[in-house]
């Protein structure tokens, strides 16, 4: 008697993605939701709430896997390092107001070299040039407004998007700032030599992110200075050549850290200061918001590397 014998053949196993937890469309816009609610109701929750979305929409599951491969392509897109570590921030709120396990370890997020770190800053000269074409009138209205308010507060690219016209007060000589990142909302005072350049902008006209990068580059083409159009520069490349200038100027840190509107303290010596800094004040009359704080900004003034440009 002769018996069949039958071979299996198992092929050989091979790493298969499989999401651990498929997300719907339906889920997705409840996700979106809930974090939303969880967000200030400030002028840019819009902008946090776009880095989930994205997220979302990319996403397969709600796993490492999913994140990883997220993460990985914006690298491929060519977004920063900062920006990358930005979305991982994003979405592991996203997790935790979910109430969803989050996947990572501590340590795990993505880890930022200094080589892959890429943070120009304009060099002071070529920002001379620049206020210089502003000065000569080569520059229209709005590019040099906008030129005046980079370099004496450093305003991000957001923060002169949201300005509205009741932010600008010349005749009180301030400027309200809301900043992004959650960083210190405060009045600025406005100084004489960038006034005539406020003045003559129309405040209740709004731009849009990508206008606003624009705007930079007709800065740049109008100060002749079209050599640094095959570098990444935009108006970020002020703030940060702003910081770095008012360290070196002698002035205190938390001088330096009230000035640019800085959340919290770089440091712990500073984070007791900066806590308690008060933004009202309990007078007889009632409470007035302290507009006064901008009156420290006569000290940044007198050692304002920037300003002098102006003068």
């Amino acid at each position: 008697m002769i018996r069949s014998q039958i071979l299996l053949v198992v092929p050989p196993l091979t790493s298969v993605y499989i999401p651990t937890r498929i997300i719907c469309m339906s889920e997705r816009a409840d996700l979106l939701q809930k974090y939303a609610s969880n967000l200030p109701d400030d002028r840019y929750r819009n902008h946090y709430v776009s880095y989930a979305r994205n997220f979302l929409d990319y996403a397969d599951a709600m796993d490492k896997e999913s994140i990883n491969k997220y993460l990985d392509n914006l690298k491929k897109e060519g977004k920063s390092a900062g920006t990358i570590n930005f979305a991982f921030r994003v979405i592991r709120t996203l997790f935790n107001v979910n109430r969803l396990e989050w996947p990572f370890r501590r340590g795990e997020g993505p880890q930022i070299g200094q080589r892959d770190e890429y943070k120009p800053a304009l060099d002071p000269e070529l920002i001379r040039i620049m206020v210089e074409a502003a000065k000569d009138g080569r520059l229209d209205i709005a590019p040099s407004a906008f030129l005046a308010l980079s370099t004496t507060y450093g305003l991000r690219r957001e923060e002169m998007c949201d300005l509205e016209l009741g932010d600008v007060d010349l005749k009180a000589g301030t400027i309200f700032v809301s900043t992004v990142k959650h960083g210190r909302q405060r009045y600025h005072l406005v100084p004489e030599e960038i006034k005539p350049y406020l003045e003559r902008h129309d405040f209740s006209k709004r731009y849009k992110l990508d206008q606003m990068s624009q705007l930079f580059w007709v800065v740049v083409n109008g100060s002749g200075l079209q050599v640094l159009k095959p570098k990444r520069l935009g108006w970020h490349t002020m703030r940060r050549g702003l910081i770095f200038l008012l360290h070196r100027s002698g002035l205190d840190p938390f001088t330096v850290h009230h000035f640019m509107r800085f959340k919290g303290a770089a440091n712990r010596e500073l984070a007791m200061d900066m806590r308690y800094h008060a933004s009202h004040f309990v007078c007889l009359e009632g409470t007035r918001v302290v507009t006064e704080e901008a009156e420290s900004d006569k000290e940044v003034f007198e050692k304002h590397p920037l300003l002098e440009f102006w003068r």
